[in-house]
């Protein structure tokens, strides 16, 4: 039961995280942008590439490549397809969906470029202002404490601030695997000849 509870919990949550006006918003113009790309590429991007292939007046979407045609008798005794039965590629329609998209992915791209740009302009004036008003206190009680002129404390709050927000010296680098085994091999060898001589020193003596 504790654990359905707080899936429960988890699943009110996550269908309450967004504001139902900005979805709402979002959603009709999402929808005008969507007739807007439909309209751009039927009315303006299709004839272009209709005429170009060939001039066919169902547009680009009626293009296609029939596999296996199959007629029936109609009821004066002519013969039509078999929509039902009749296989065809429909690849203009494949490529009209291809063009919504890349247009939608455009238009989308744009946008959220436009947005992040000035969110991070926004966080740039935002880090600067709480800078500067920081930078304005310290001064004030620098100047305060020891008496001395404003344009002075300020170039010693800027050096106190300078030094705080300069990066911590990079730890260093931890030793690969290879690097180990090199020391390791090394000091074995500088075991083994020690041993050696200490070995002939002890022969020399007998």
């Amino acid at each position: 039961m504790k654990a359905l509870n707080k899936l429960w919990g988890e699943f009110k949550k996550f269908i309450t995280r967004g504001n139902v006006i900005d979805l709402a918003v979002g959603v009709v113009v999402g929808a005008a942008f969507t007739a807007i790309v439909t309209s751009l590429t039927n009315d303006i991007i299709m004839p272009l590439i209709n005429w170009a292939v060939g001039g066919d007046e169902g547009g680009l979407s009626s293009l296609c490549t029939v596999l296996k045609a199959v007629y029936m008798k109609d009821a004066d005794g002519n013969d039509v397809l078999d929509l039902a039965n009749f296989l065809v590629i429909n690849w203009g329609t494949f490529i009209q969906a291809i063009l919504d998209f890349i247009l939608i992915a455009l238009v989308v791209f744009a946008i959220v470029k436009v947005i992040n740009t000035i969110r991070e302009a926004g966080s740039k004036l935002n880090t600067q202002a709480k800078r500067e008003k920081e930078l304005k206190k310290r001064a004030r009680r620098i100047a305060k404490e020891q008496g001395i002129s404003s344009a002075e404390a300020r170039k010693l709050a800027e050096a106190q601030l300078a030094a705080e927000e300069a990066p911590a010296p990079a730890a260093p680098a931890k030793p690969t695997v290879e690097e180990l085994l090199a020391d390791i091999k090394s000091l074995l060898a500088e075991q083994v000849a020690k041993d050696g001589a200490d070995k002939n020193s002890s022969e020399d003596k007998e």
